[in-house]
């Protein structure tokens, strides 16, 4: 349990950390590049790769924090019902209802599953309770969708910021896949996925509703060695694209709703 209890840890810190730089950095969908100073007709764009570039420099540096804050391993909480020795409460009907477990502050709650998964798992959720307030902390909860290599998901919520939370997918092995940051009741997410072989980031996702209502996403691909390959950035109206090579920055517009 030390892996997790350093990684909840390095999420208290973390947070806030990314909280503050959110508050100093533009949407990169709403910045002023200059994709959004030509014309609303669609169009193609070559231009000499920029020294510095904005689009990818901020989402060089999100991808970066949520990389930072997942480990490559979780060790997850004990998933078979007689490894618990915690209190076992019982429903009306004698079927077991709930195992309480407790640690220091830290209350476990685990719920079984009417029968084991398919892999060995025997419970539906696992809630961590902070003993002092009541409220959850964390929840683990394997994942049923059958063929998916995803098995564990693991959701970290902040009592602090009531509308923020962090989704940590893990894989049979217990690797971390991907890790979303959720924010303002779900509107807002930030995604990183992982290569399941070598763990390093190769793809980057982030949705918002605007006070419009109008949705707005970006989906960057990272190629071997970690550089920005491609940006597609998506509004009710505009797909753009971007792509590049060593020397080139090559930009394509369409246009939705002519």
């Amino acid at each position: 349990m030390a892996d997790f209890s350093n990684f909840k840890a390095s999420l208290r810190i973390d947070r806030r950390t990314i909280a503050e730089y959110l508050e100093q950095i533009s949407n990169p969908i709403n910045a002023q590049a200059e994709v959004g100073s030509i014309a609303l007709s669609d169009y193609n764009q070559t231009i000499p790769r920029p020294k510095f570039d904005k689009d990818v420099s901020e989402i060089i540096e999100m991808s970066r924090i949520l990389n930072n804050l997942a480990p490559i391993k979780i060790a997850i909480p004990k998933l078979k019902v007689d490894e618990i020795n915690g209190d076992r409460f019982y429903n009306d009907d004698g079927t077991l209802s709930f195992i309480r477990e407790e640690e220091n502050d830290i209350v476990r709650d685990y719920y079984p599953s009417e029968s084991p998964l398919e892999s060995g798992v025997e419970f539906d959720a696992i809630y961590e309770i902070d003993k002092n307030t009541g409220k959850i902390l964390l929840k683990v909860e394997p994942n049923k969708r059958q063929g998916s290599r995803l098995k564990t998901n693991i959701t970290f919520l902040n009592n602090k910021i009531n509308d923020k939370y962090i989704l940590v997918q893990l894989n049979e092995d217990n690797y971390v896949n991907n890790i979303t940051e959720f924010s303002g009741n779900g509107k807002y997410f930030k995604t990183l996925f992982r290569d399941p072989h070598d763990y390093r980031p190769v793809r980057y996702m982030e949705g918002r509703d605007d006070e419009n209502g109008n949705f707005e996403m970006i989906d960057c691909i990272f190629d071997k060695i970690g550089n920005v390959a491609r940006i597609k950035r998506y509004t009710n109206n505009r797909e753009v694209s971007i792509s590049y090579t060593d020397d080139t920055k090559n930009i394509s517009v369409k246009n939705r709703n002519q």
